[in-house]
């Protein structure tokens, strides 16, 4: 196994999806072992799997975003085949935390790091593996690339030295068979009420309706197929902010650790996304949001889309 120093970092400054060409690579060389390497994507073109090195894994889990941290510190690379399968030795899984985003989903990985519970927020090789091409049923190497997030899972397991909590993007609900384990049944689900949600999500992004709407349905599809296939603990924002230490006391004791008072009031205080693109104050709202949100909210409640929502069983547990 060889390696690469990176001479330059590129999108450190952006929240685009993780890539091999976020670095500048110098000549390679030797690489005695795989201790401390942390994984950070997928490298399609080579069917490969890329590790990054001089990254300090404490650092990596405080982080609001694990891939921005990985992209602003490492200091080397590490390219491996996938047919190689894990570098450790591991079989623990990560317990996957899925969400339709913009749901405090990162206030969430917050408490977990103030409460000591090993996490990390946003791995892209997960974002990766469930885009739409590569988690295609018709994609020919679907199981393979499923294959190798897994491995890479069991290896940021084996580098935090527990079953970590992975806060995932909102992408990851198109796929969530592809990513979840049979050795960890335990996963987390963050859900808001849609018009806060969406209301939310039109003030940061340009979204059309159409988008903002199949976007919120799709996380609701994934929420879904894991309370039939997997141990999902449900947290929801308006719980979470409303009465903090009640949702920490459910979620501590779904986890089966324990997350203590002081921990919850120290991360109600803080900006959860400091110190990245989507720091408090750093994005005004964009024009045209109330538009986009009025469209949003009439296709919401069409009668197509209420017909979905009665489908998936929406309304019953606060999503509506």
């Amino acid at each position: 196994m060889r390696a690469a120093p990176i001479r330059e970092r590129r999108h450190t400054g952006r929240i685009a999806i993780s890539s091999p060409g976020d670095f500048v690579l110098g000549p390679r060389e030797a690489l005695p072992g795989a201790e401390g390497l942390l994984p950070y994507c997928l490298d399609f073109v080579r069917r490969r799997s890329v590790y990054v090195g001089g990254v300090d894994p404490e650092g990596a889990q405080d982080a609001p975003f694990y891939y921005l941290y990985l992209r602003r510190h490492a200091t080397r690379a590490v390219s491996v085949p996938w047919e190689a399968g894990s570098l450790t030795r591991e079989t623990r899984a990560p317990i996957f935390l899925f969400s339709p985003g913009r749901c405090g989903s990162t206030l969430l990985s917050a408490l977990l790091s103030n409460a000591g519970i090993e996490n990390v927020s946003e791995p892209d090789f997960y974002t990766q593996a469930t885009m739409a091409l590569p988690a295609s049923p018709y994609n020919p190497f679907r199981t393979r690339i499923a294959e190798a997030a897994a491995a890479m899972g069991r290896d940021l397991a084996g580098a935090l030295g527990a079953s970590p909590v992975v806060k995932l993007r909102a992408e990851s609900c198109r796929a969530p068979a592809l990513l979840v384990q049979p050795q960890e049944r335990r996963t987390l689900f963050m859900t808001r009420g849609f018009e806060t949600w969406a209301r939310s999500n039109q003030r940061a992004f340009r979204n059309e309706a159409a988008k903002t709407v199949g976007k919120y349905l799709t996380a609701l599809q994934g929420y879904a197929w894991l309370w039939t296939n997997s141990l999902c603990h449900v947290v929801r924002y308006e719980e979470l902010t409303a009465e903090p230490q009640a949702a920490a006391r459910a979620l501590g004791a779904f986890l089966g650790r324990d997350i203590s008072a002081a921990a919850v009031a120290s991360t109600m205080k803080e900006d959860s996304q400091r110190g990245t693109p989507l720091e408090q104050g750093t994005r005004g709202d964009l024009p045209g949001w109330e538009r986009r949100f009025d469209e949003t909210m009439a296709l919401w409640n069409s009668a197509k889309v209420r017909r979905l929502r009665e489908g998936l069983g929406a309304d019953a547990w606060g999503a509506g």
